[in-house]
């Protein structure tokens, strides 16, 4: 079988979470993440030795739990519809 036969879905956005340190110096990276269309999001992080697998609903969790800002690598996926209100 073909790889074009396949119904495939969107890749993941691939970024990386960064730290800005107080004196102007060069960021650090201090994780890795992959969006998924949906928005969900799973990232990689080392704390204290230790690899930290993290499952959040959307980058910008992801990013505040770290204390980080993302920096994409790909395209950022689209942002999920709001869930309707009642008027």
């Amino acid at each position: 079988m073909e790889t074009e036969d396949l119904d495939t879905p969107p890749a993941p956005s691939r970024f990386a979470l960064l730290d800005y340190p107080d004196d102007e110096g060069p960021p650090t990276i201090v994780g890795w993440g992959l969006a998924l269309p949906d928005g969900t999001t799973v990232g990689f992080s080392k704390r204290g030795g230790h690899t930290l697998f993290t499952m959040c609903a959307s980058p910008d969790s992801l990013a505040r739990l770290h204390n980080a800002d993302p920096e994409w690598i790909d395209k950022p996926p689209p942002l999920p519809p709001l869930p309707h209100s009642p008027p």
